[in-house]
C-alpha cells in the first residue's frame, strides 16, 4: 500500500520544483520497481477535505502492477497539496486494511511518505498505534516503510511507527534525495 502525504506543505519549494512534484516523479519512477506478480494501491492523505468523514482517500484499489501501472501512474500525477497532516489516523486505518489479507506466503507492506507531523486532534494517541502495530505473530505482519520527506518530517515518531511494525523508517530530509529513498523502501521487497 503506497500512502502519500498531500498536506499543504507538499506544495513548498524544494528548490525548482515543489516537494509534491519532486515525490510524484519519484513514486512515477518506483512503480518500474515492483515485481510482476506485486498488487499495489494508492492512497493520499491529509486532513479531511471537502466535507470528507476520513483524511484518508483511496485513489487505486490493490491492482496487479501489471495491468494497473497507467491507472497508478495518472493518479499518482494528479496529486494537489491542501489540508493538514493526519499521519496517526492514516498509518492506523492503513495497518487494518492491510491486515485483512495478510498471509505467510506474501509481503505485507505499507510506504508511508510524509513531510510532516500529526496535526489531526481526532487522533493523537502514538502509543496506542505503536501498540496496534506491533505484530502478535510475527509471520503475520504488516510492517511500515515511512519516508520522513524534508527537514519538518516528525522522523523520531516515523521510526518509532516503524519500529512497532517490524520495518524501516527512512530520512529523505533533503528532497532531492527522493528517488534514492524509494529505491532503497522497494529493495525490501
Amino acid at each position: 500500500l503506497l500512502v502519500i502525504d498531500v498536506s499543504g506543505s507538499m506544495g513548498e519549494s524544494a528548490g525548482a520544483d515543489t516537494k509534491l512534484e519532486l515525490a510524484k516523479a519519484a513514486a512515477l519512477k518506483a512503480l518500474d520497481q515492483f515485481g510482476a506478480r506485486d498488487d499495489v494501491a494508492l492512497w493520499a492523505f491529509s486532513t479531511p477535505l471537502n466535507g470528507a468523514r476520513d483524511p484518508y482517500r483511496q485513489l487505486v484499489p490493490f491492482t496487479p502492477i501489471a495491468s494497473g501501472k497507467p491507472l497508478l501512474r495518472k493518479e499518482i500525477s494528479a496529486l494537489e497539496p491542501e489540508g493538514g497532516t493526519a499521519l496517526y489516523a492514516t498509518a492506523r486505518k492503513a495497518f487494518q486494511v492491510m491486515s485483512g489479507g495478510v498471509t505467510s506466503d506474501r509481503i505485507s507492506a505499507v510506504v508511508l511518505l510524509t513531510d510532516g507531523k500529526n496535526e489531526y486532534t481526532p487522533d493523537s494517541d502514538l502509543v496506542g498505534l505503536e501498540h496496534e502495530l506491533s505484530p502478535e505473530n510475527t509471520a503475520l505482519s504488516v510492517r511500515f516503510f515511512p519516508i520522513g520527506y524534508g527537514t519538518d518530517a516528525d522522523l523520531p515518531t516515523l521510526r518509532a511507527i516503524a519500529e512497532a511494525a517490524r520495518g524501516a523508517a527512512y530520512d529523505a530530509s533533503d528532497p532531492a534525495t527522493i528517488d534514492k529513498v524509494f529505491t532503497a523502501v522497494l529493495s525490501n521487497f
